[in-house]
């Protein structure tokens, strides 16, 4: 009995130590639990394999993925986004990630699409993070402002903000984040693709322009009045908090922020909080953006095959699609998972997140070929930050963004 106890420990110990381990990087600390949770079951699940979890701050994490272009040492499994897909693939430094029949069937080719190149898969994305609408209902209620359940307009959320703002003893409430909806990022993405908008970078053959049309300047200055005009949302002087963070404590009535913030909420249990549907625009269909981040597999990694396994978990396997939903989080096979998804939500009007998805729009999809995108996304960012901040005027800095983009799409193939 002694002997043959000592041999199955002795096995143990030999595939504990024979087993791969991988490091899985994200910037995303709001899944840091989730993430945490899916690694020990996946580890649980497929002991020959141990993945170790990284959560790097953003700037450093840019930083440490620069390894990836000299060939120097890396994770084996990185977050990324679709802005930098393109550098980080034309240079080499993603490998190619290939899934049997069987996982690519699965996986919905809308989301798969923007990371292929030459009909080659360099990264999946784990589910769809829709751009969505918060709002407080206590502070609706106590105002007096309808709660928006199944649709409102651009125009009924500026009234909306007005009611919000106002004094609270010695404390300031807001009605909206202005700061975060900078017209050329996601979240005023989301309103400038609801009024007809068609993208900041126009293609015409094998040439590129900038596109920063008559409702790119519409909605621009829209989402600028919020803070300068309209004043219900902080400018930057009287910011001393994130849009989030002021939502968070109760400061603020109405917050548009990415469907992944739920379990940030947690950290307030009397935050009455709840999923607003997204606004129309001009009487058009709502189109907000959704981020298409995936998981990549550095061409450093010494562990593909591990890596790719690891990946393939995370975005088919019922128990992580599960897992996720459980939490609050749209899986990568949301669709498969709404009651799970409605189930971890009661009574926060999730459904509304389901209805937008079909008409979300995926940003700079049909740009993946396009290398010098971070730089001309970079430079679009810091002239429209300057009209944002209050060190432009907006139109300048359109103009200012229009020729320093097409100067650098001058170069491009």
């Amino acid at each position: 009995m002694k002997k043959a106890l000592f041999i199955a420990a002795a096995l143990s110990l030999s595939v504990a130590s024979a087993a791969t381990t991988i490091d899985y990087a994200t910037w995303d600390g709001t899944r840091q639990q989730a993430d945490e949770a899916l690694i020990a079951a996946f580890n649980k699940s497929q002991p020959e394999i141990q993945v170790k979890y990284n959560l790097v701050p953003w700037g450093v994490y840019w930083q440490k993925a620069a390894a990836m272009v000299s060939g120097g040492s890396t994770y084996d499994v990185m977050w990324m986004n679709l802005d930098n897909f393109p550098f980080y693939q034309s240079q080499g430094a993603l490998s190619p990630i290939k899934l049997d029949a069987k996982t690519t069937a699965a996986l919905p080719s809308v989301r798969t699409a923007p990371y292929k190149v030459s009909n080659q898969l360099y990264g999946v994305p784990l589910g769809p993070q829709p751009v969505t609408v918060y709002i407080n209902r206590s502070l609706f209620k106590e105002r007096g402002v309808p709660i928006p359940t199944k649709s409102w307009t651009f125009d009924q959320m500026v009234d909306a903000a007005k009611k919000l703002t106002f004094k609270k003893g010695n404390q300031q409430i807001y009605g909206i984040n202005g700061a975060d909806l900078q017209a050329d990022l996601e979240y005023g993405m989301s309103f400038y693709f609801g009024a007809g908008g068609k993208g900041l970078i126009k293609k015409s053959g094998d040439s590129y322009t900038a596109n920063l049309d008559a409702t790119f300047a519409k909605t621009s200055q829209q989402l600028l009045d919020l803070i300068y005009k309209d004043k219900v949302a902080p400018g930057p002087q009287a910011a001393s908090q994130q849009g989030y963070q002021m939502f968070l404590a109760g400061q603020m009535g109405i917050l548009v922020q990415g469907s992944w913030m739920v379990s940030t909420w947690d950290q307030n249990k009397e935050l009455d909080w709840a999923f607003a549907p997204f606004p129309s625009v001009n009487g058009l269909q709502p189109h907000p953006v959704v981020s298409a981040h995936a998981l990549v597999v550095p061409t450093g990694s010494k562990n593909k095959d591990a890596a790719q396994s690891f990946i393939t978990w995370m975005n088919t396997s019922p128990q992580a699609q599960r897992m996720l939903a459980q939490r609050g989080l749209l899986p990568t096979l949301a669709e498969n998972y709404k009651s799970q998804y409605l189930q971890a939500l009661p009574g926060r009007n999730a459904q509304t997140v389901f209805a937008q998805l079909p008409n979300s729009v995926v940003i700079n999809s049909n740009l993946r070929s396009l290398k010098v995108l971070p730089e001309v996304l970079t430079v679009l960012g810091q002239k429209m930050n300057l009209a944002w901040t209050g060190n432009a005027k907006l139109p300048d800095a359109i103009s200012q963004a229009t020729s320093e983009m097409d100067n650098l799409l001058k170069t491009a193939k």
